[in-house]
């Protein structure tokens, strides 16, 4: 709303005849403003729609970029969901801000830091992946901020840092969640400071590194139950950015497929030679718990059974056993396997090698059943999150 006023400084000017002139000269200056308003709203719409253009083009070169670098773990997607992801992530990278990645186990959080890493002035710099889940509590420390010679048996000599290493780069802790609760205090200085001495030193050493961190918890149900510092989330919680479910991106399903057969046929001596109208239904169609991993392992596996050919409904490994058959026939495993291994009781004829590879075959059902999540096939398997991670390097999971 506005108002034009006019004043004269003789007595009684204006008379009613003037309303009608008054009128037209506001209405005359309303639709001059009108169409200064216009113009200017054009004018931002169209350097909005240039900054998006530009953007979206970088995405582009980014994703290019990144598929030439990594192999299989490649960008690809072009639903609405992962566009925004990319996006997000490109907006961030040009900032030094610390960013969180949210999402399910398998979505492609390690995919997103290194986007996020090209994408920043950093991109010259190392890109350093810990995984804090698959380290025990010292050894996490010890790899984390580096350890001086003598701070512990087997230290003969100094030892730099993660933190030390990713230096003029960025450091990617997955799984930030599983921290323990003294490297979390450690680890919020860090953030807060960025100081850090090594296990064992007394100097004080500063990291320029940038922190994006990943996790498949919920942050806050920890936080609750006392598992993971309140401070330390809000530390880390900059800048959120949430993976979308490979459920939730069907669009991206086949595309994904069609990348992960290219470059698993390069290391087959036949590569497959596509797949079914059938088969690429069933994979639109399922749920996919396991998210892009679990596409990605199974696909490697119907590449392997098709030999060459189509690959079919048949070559899926969609269904799988239930955890709980799993954990009783892994439990009957591991107490042969302490029967063989010599104490009390009788000995069983069956060689160590039988027994690793049943010991292997359960692992691997268990991985299939949980849909590749490890911290699911550990408890079904009744063991520990670091004993599975053990297992698994001991069978070459990993």
């Amino acid at each position: 709303m506005a108002a034009l006023a006019f004043m004269s400084s003789t007595l009684a000017n204006f008379t009613y005849d003037h309303v009608p002139i008054g009128r037209r000269i506001a209405d005359r200056v309303a639709l001059c403003l009108s169409r200064e308003r216009g113009v200017e709203a054009s004018r931002r719409a169209d350097a909005a729609t240039e900054r998006a253009s530009k953007l979206e083009a970088r995405v582009r070169v980014l994703t290019d970029e990144l598929d030439a670098r990594t192999g299989y773990r490649r960008v690809v997607g072009e639903s609405t969901e992962w566009h925004q992801v990319l996006t997000q992530a490109t907006q961030v990278a040009a900032t030094e801000t610390t960013v969180l990645l949210l999402g399910e186990s398998g979505t492609g959080k390690e995919v997103v830091a290194r986007f996020l890493h090209r994408a920043s002035s950093r991109n010259n710099g190392p890109f350093i992946a810990l995984n804090c889940a698959a380290l025990p509590e010292q050894l996490l420390e010890a790899e984390l901020f580096g350890y001086e010679r003598g701070a512990y048996t087997g230290a003969t000599q100094s030892k730099p840092g993660q933190l030390e290493q990713a230096a003029g780069g960025t450091l990617f802790l997955d799984e930030v969640g599983e921290m323990s609760p003294s490297a979390q205090a450690k680890f919020l200085r860090v953030l807060q400071e960025r100081e850090f001495q090594r296990l064992g030193g007394t100097r004080v050493l500063r990291t320029d590194a940038r922190i994006v961190a990943a996790t498949n918890r919920d942050l806050h149900k920890a936080i609750a139950t006392g598992q993971f510092r309140e401070d330390l989330y809000y530390r880390l919680n900059v800048f959120a950015i949430r993976l979308p479910a490979l459920r939730n991106r069907r669009d991206d399903i086949l595309p994904l497929s069609e990348a992960f057969l290219k470059e698993i046929g390069r290391g087959l001596g036949r590569p497959p030679g596509g797949i079914s109208r059938e088969a690429r239904q069933q994979l639109i169609e399922y749920h996919w718990p396991g998210n892009v991993r679990e596409l990605r392992n199974i696909l490697e596996r119907a590449a392997i059974l098709c030999d060459g050919g189509l690959i079919t409904s048949e070559h899926l490994a969609i269904t799988a056993p239930t955890p709980a058959a799993a954990t009783v026939q892994f439990k009957e495993v591991v107490a042969t396997a302490a029967v063989a291994g010599g104490g009390a009781g009788p000995t069983m004829p069956s060689p160590a090698g039988d027994l690793q590879s049943m010991e292997r075959a359960m692992i691997e059902q268990a991985l299939q059943s949980a849909r590749f999540n490890k911290s699911k096939a550990a408890k079904a398997l009744g063991l520990t999150r670091h004993q599975l991670y053990i297992r698994m390097r001991k069978y070459g999971f990993e």
